[in-house]
């Protein structure tokens, strides 16, 4: 019995003391938004133009003292998503009928967190996500920018940003799609 207990209580320490490297985004879920529309379009997908792949930085004063990437395929993840909210939207896709053309480049998905700062939002999340649509071939460029803060009174690893990384992540499929209602039908 009690090496049963000594295992229970190393691996109860040894697990606590682990820590995350990747911050986790969580599969999207449609947010209901958007009313149902009858619009076909051609979606030719969606492009990671990131500069880089560090997603969830901690700062200590001025310097950089931890960064983390996601545990997602960012392209993927955002395809995933849009497909869902135009279904959600009754957008058909890829129909031969359509002369309107969407492309998605994602220009930007970070937070940032200032370690031992006592400002009131020491968190800033930034989303930039770039819509591109063509019909008759005139495009119309709309930069989509969901930009939040918070205060976290401590982060110790990557799994401190998960929440609004997921919360900007959803918030800038969700305005894609409504500006792209919007471009079309208005």
């Amino acid at each position: 019995m009690k090496n049963i207990l000594l295992l229970v209580l190393t691996a109860f320490v040894f697990l606590g003391c682990t820590k995350k490297l990747e911050t986790d985004v969580q599969p999207y879920v449609t947010l209901h938004q958007n009313a149902k529309q009858n619009i076909k379009i051609d979606f030719v997908g969606v492009n990671d133009k990131r500069t880089t792949k560090v997603a969830s930085t901690m700062f200590d004063k001025d310097k950089v003292y931890k960064e983390y990437p996601l545990n997602v395929d960012v392209k993927k993840w955002y395809t995933d998503a849009l497909i869902r909210e135009f279904k959600n939207t009754n957008i058909l896709l890829n129909t031969t009928e359509s002369n309107i053309t969407v492309q998605i480049n994602i220009k930007n998905i970070s937070a940032k967190y200032k370690r031992y700062s006592m400002d009131t939002k020491n968190m800033k999340a930034n989303v930039h996500v770039e819509l591109i649509i063509t019909r008759d071939r005139i495009i119309n460029t709309s930069q989509i920018e969901i930009n939040q803060t918070l205060y976290k009174p401590m982060i110790l690893d990557a799994a401190g940003f998960e929440s609004i990384i997921n919360e900007s992540m959803r918030d800038s499929v969700s305005k894609t799609v409504s500006i792209l209602i919007k471009k079309i039908k208005g």
